[in-house]
């Protein structure tokens, strides 16, 4: 699931970055497939294994007894991946940090002991029993330091939810799996019909509390006809908020250049930190092979140190707890990232990240917020889904029990945003999803028509064979009182 997820983004990633507009770019890939993996539940045929096939799903998830036609993927271990990586993600619980609070009290209390008893040795002068307190206080010490570790170390939520308009009839099976995998509470009833404005503040107003507020207006303005005809929206937001293990120096952080692409110049705040005793760094080749970094230098030595301008650097920067940390790649020229991106998959980063190596870095990044919205229908079907954004083609009957054609659902829109902020501090990030779902327009009541055809502008006409269908002439009429006209 995390190779499937890395990958998708990869992709999704490389198709944003081909809008020239898209100069800065900050997305979620976690939270785009986690929105897609509640959707592809409900999908069936070609409609799923288009999905599927986009969000990465390995070949060995292929089904090979007879529903594959309807239910080509097997899901449920995706489903199961998530659910591991949301429960991962969230944390502990209650219990367990009431436990680790209580192992806190206990290793404080044993702390306070070891100095008092340290402070009697040295009163009464018995220097041989001095080394093995001093010991012992240590170590309660680096208990006490390591339970502490366990909480308090960051924000972390993800939340998903679906809201379903109230008079459409949802299969209770697609219900019952999400929720099971997702946590979503079933479905939340909405009136989309009738009362569009006031459900699209609600499921705003979800995604800012759980977002603390930095995602709003997900969901954007829908004319009141076209809502009518909305059935479903599914949301994942996810939210982050975690301090450096190592924060930076304020006033380290300077007015510098930041070298452009194109070879110009524009003075940023560059955060500094000379000697980063937590980050772990590696070089590597253009070919992303390692570059081998020496440990120690001569004086006034230049060259060795790094690899050739076409080379990059891997940074990892830690966030307290050592459970998260932020990945930095950046080439040594600064025409170099287009050859990054290219290249950058689940593997290579996988392969980059082995290679790393805890030491002292002078560590130079710009402190800056980012805030972005992207509308994902076009970059996806881009990647191969299709069928899923045709209302003609999409097929979703596994998210209802009814066989009316009226009632099939396609995928109108999947909206996205995020917000990043890094400074001295630590680092802010927040992004929601929305898989926006509507009705296929069902065709109008008829009645008797009688029809009028005016060539009274400029037309096009044709004389064809009707056997063959071959067009045998083929014009047009602009102006009758024109030139070669009676």
């Amino acid at each position: 699931v995390v190779a499937a997820s890395n990958n998708f983004g990869f992709e999704l990633y490389r198709e944003l970055a081909k809008n020239p507009t898209n100069t800065n770019l900050f997305l979620s890939p976690y939270s785009v497939s986690s929105a897609l993996m509640m959707t592809i539940e409900g999908a069936r045929g070609d409609t799923a294994r288009e999905m599927g096939a986009a969000l990465q799903f390995p070949n060995s998830l292929l089904n090979t007894d007879d529903n594959q036609s309807d239910s080509p993927w097997q899901t449920k271990q995706m489903h199961l991946g998530f659910a591991a990586i949301n429960q991962l993600l969230l944390g502990k619980d209650d219990v367990q940090i009431g436990e680790i609070k209580e192992t806190i009290a206990t290793k404080r209390d044993q702390l306070e002991a070891a100095k008092q008893k340290l402070a009697e040795i040295k009163r009464t002068g018995e220097w041989k029993a001095l080394p093995e307190a001093e010991q012992a206080e240590r170590l309660v010490a680096d208990e006490l330091n390591a339970a502490l570790a366990q909480i308090d170390q960051y924000e972390l939520n993800v939340a998903n939810a679906l809201w379903g308009e109230r008079t459409y009839p949802f299969d209770p099976n697609f219900t019952k799996t999400i929720n099971q995998y997702y946590g979503t509470n079933g479905v939340f009833s909405a009136d989309f019909i009738n009362a569009f404005p006031e459900e699209r503040n609600r499921i705003n107003s979800w995604v800012e509390d759980n977002t603390n507020n930095r995602i709003e207006n997900l969901i954007p303005q829908i004319p009141a006809a076209a809502a009518k005809d909305l059935r479903l929206i599914v949301v994942n937001a996810l939210f982050f908020k975690g301090e450096w293990a190592e924060p930076f120096e304020e006033a380290e952080t300077k007015q510098e250049p930041f070298y452009l692409e194109d070879g110009s110049t524009t003075q940023t705040a560059l955060m500094q930190n000379p000697e980063h005793p937590s980050a772990r760094y590696a070089a590597f080749n253009a070919d992303g092979s390692v570059f081998d970094t020496p440990l120690r230098q001569q004086a006034g030595q230049t060259q060795g140190l790094y690899p050739a301008e076409s080379g990059f650097a891997v940074l990892e920067l830690p966030y307290k707890g050592d459970e998260l940390s932020m990945v930095l790649v950046a080439p040594f020229e600064p025409d170099g990232l287009e050859a990054i991106e290219q290249s950058i998959t689940a593997a290579s980063l996988t392969r980059w990240l082995e290679a790393l190596q805890q030491r002292k870095t002078h560590v130079v990044m710009p402190r800056f917020t980012l805030e972005q919205s992207f509308q994902l229908k076009q970059p996806l079907q881009a990647m191969g889904i299709d069928h899923a954004f045709n209302p003609r083609t999409a097929d979703f009957s596994a998210l209802t029990l009814s066989t009316d054609p009226n009632d099939r659902l396609f995928i109108s829109e999947v909206a996205h945003k995020t917000f990043l902020e890094v400074s001295e501090k630590g680092t802010e990030a927040a992004a929601a999803t929305a898989v926006v779902m509507m009705r296929v327009t069902s065709a109008p009541r008829t009645f008797p028509f009688t029809p009028i055809f005016r060539a009274d502008k400029p037309f096009l006409f044709l004389i064809r064979d009707k056997r063959t269908g071959v067009v045998l002439f083929l014009g047009r009429m602009t102006s009758p009182g024109g030139e070669g006209a009676q």
